[in-house]
């Protein structure tokens, strides 16, 4: 529930932020609720490394997956934060998309552990199998989404 609940939290409040509307019209809000998406995302990041030690299903692999990501997610977190209190707004931008990219990267991997599921009767792979390379799969699909979208609208 550490993870959770702060997950939940961080994938509603940070999708809020990406509101154009939102944040020309109601600019108090969106500072507060980047605050409280920043502090959910460190708990979701932290927990989720936590996760990766004392709870991987497959192994090393996933392990290595959520350390780096895990690590990427809340490297960027803090470049926007800095951003922001530099008043660098561009980069700020840049800095959430890849932060909320990677914090979203389950919504990918979930899909991704389905087909390996829907195909483990051909395969033979069971979770501890292919977990781990679902989520690097996930993470890396969903970094590349916000690279090539922060290179499109830059």
């Amino acid at each position: 529930m550490i993870h959770i609940l702060p997950a939940l939290l961080f994938a509603v409040s940070g999708l809020l932020q990406f509101v154009k509307r939102i944040r020309t019209k109601w600019p108090q809000f969106h500072r507060w609720n980047g605050r409280l998406v920043l502090f959910s995302g460190i708990i979701v990041g932290i927990s989720g490394i936590i996760m990766g030690f004392r709870m991987a299903i497959s192994g090393v692999g996933e392990t290595a997956a959520t350390t780096l990501f895990g690590i990427l997610f809340l490297f960027s977190l803090s470049k926007a934060y800095v951003h922001i209190r530099r008043r660098q707004f561009a980069l700020h931008r840049e800095w959430m998309i890849r932060a909320y990219a990677i914090g979203m990267a389950v919504t990918t991997t979930r899909p991704i552990v389905g087909i390996f599921f829907a195909t483990s009767a051909l395969t033979g792979l069971g979770p501890r199998d292919f977990f781990g390379t679902a989520l690097w799969l996930g993470f890396t699909i969903q970094l590349i989404a916000a690279e090539a979208w922060i290179n499109r609208t830059r």
